[in-house]
């Protein structure tokens, strides 16, 4: 029998043969979801489901209705594996950078946590500094932000970075169609109206699924993990899985043998019991 893998919120890394679901579909291989309701499948139909730094995107208050999900889904004894930042190793780096002295590091670790939960403009500070390295920065700091965050800044045209992710949203959660459009002109002028003080601190203007909601570390996830029903929890390498057959080298690992998402990610097992 075959078995059934599903994606969630695959973004443009969706897998052929796979469930795979975002909410805003890029391919006619992707299925449109509501990602934080109820998942359009039967109870306990999947073996494995998979996703992809965007935990951290969700509300930290939805996060154990979508675990629940996951868990609903999946046939018993079915794994789960999930990719997201980790906390832990990011407060680890930030710390052995600056204790070294090696403060232009430490600051974009600082990036790298705080920018996507606090930006208000398309790109953030981060897309900024990443537009600025890939102008004029040294080889050594485009190769730690490439280790970090799996993002190569090398050798790329500018108008070509804006950087990768941002024109990925940019395509993928533009308002469709003419009415959407003119919805978010409305809801930019209506803005102007409001105090410069509330504007600045309460209207962001980010794109959907480009801000972070929360960053865990593994204790925190296990607990969240354990609540929803799962079993065997392990923190597992980027380059390792213990679910047969998971597409490591399409997924998680690049053609180089390194971290698709950069090392400030973590990876999680659990199963369903």
């Amino acid at each position: 029998m075959k078995r059934i893998f599903i994606n969630i919120a695959c973004g443009n890394s969706y897998v052929d043969g796979w469930l795979n679901f975002d909410y805003a579909p890029v391919s006619p291989a992707v299925k449109e979801a509501n990602l934080l309701g109820r998942l359009p499948l039967e109870d306990a139909v999947s073996d494995v489901v998979y996703s992809s730094h965007f935990l951290e995107h969700i509300p930290r208050r939805h996060l154990a209705g979508f675990l629940a999900e996951c868990f609903r889904v999946l046939k018993p004894g079915g794994q789960i594996r999930l990719v997201l930042p980790d906390l832990d190793e990011l407060c680890r780096e930030y710390l052995r950078q600056r204790e070294a002295g090696d403060h232009e590091k430490a600051d974009f670790v600082v990036l790298e946590m705080l920018d996507q939960c606090v930006r208000t403009e398309l790109g953030g500070e981060l897309g900024a500094f990443y537009e600025s390295l890939s102008r004029s920065g040294t080889s050594d700091m485009i190769s730690y932000v490439a280790a970090r965050s799996g993002e190569n800044l090398s050798n790329v045209p500018s108008e070509e970075i804006a950087p990768a992710w941002r024109r990925a949203l940019r395509a993928l959660r533009q308002p469709r169609g003419i009415w959407g459009r003119l919805e978010r002109i409305y809801c930019r002028t209506l803005t102007l109206l409001l105090p410069p003080a509330f504007l600045e601190q309460n209207v962001s203007f980010s794109e959907v699924g480009e801000r972070h909601a929360w960053i865990y570390d593994f204790h925190t996830l296990s607990n969240f993990l354990e609540y929803a029903g799962f079993v065997s929890i392990r923190r597992m390498n980027f380059n390792q899985s213990e679910i047969e057959g998971f597409p490591l080298n399409t997924l998680d690992v690049t053609s180089t043998g390194l971290p698709r998402k950069g090392r400030e990610s973590m990876y999680i097992e659990a199963r369903k019991s």
